[in-house]
């Protein structure tokens, strides 16, 4: 017949690998950091979002006062506001960005200037305000 197989005495936890469902891959440890020299460059860190995209003309004005009121109040200097452009509404005019820019030049009290954003923080679908 077959020999009887007894327990095996255990070893001693003094050095040695975890028992078995104690392991833990190394792979979720790693860390993987880009040297500052190969890190991807998509210029400087853009200011403060408001994002308008994919909602009503009258919901995206009424966001846009509120946030930038709340922003002013805070002291920031510039926001940038992400209006899209256009690129899903009838006939792929947009809506939004002269609305938007509009909105700017008709409210003097809270934004002091405005200009397109760079193309890093969304070109021709975004512009950065400047508050007082």
């Amino acid at each position: 017949m077959g020999s009887k197989r007894g327990k095996k005495p255990k070893k001693e936890s003094s050095g040695s690998s975890p028992r078995r469902g104690m392991r833990r891959s190394i792979r979720y440890e790693a860390v993987e950091e880009l040297p500052d020299s190969k890190k991807p460059s998509r210029g400087p860190e853009a200011p403060p979002t408001i994002h308008l995209r994919k909602i009503s003309a009258e919901e995206a004005l009424d966001r846009l006062a509120t946030q930038l009121h709340g922003y002013a109040r805070q002291g920031v200097g510039e926001v940038l506001v992400v209006h899209g452009k256009g690129q899903n509404s009838d006939q792929g005019i947009s809506v939004l960005g002269p609305l938007t820019r509009q909105w700017c030049d008709d409210n003097p009290a809270i934004v002091s200037s405005w200009r397109e954003a760079p193309a890093y923080w969304g070109g021709s679908g975004a512009i950065v305000v400047v508050l007082n």
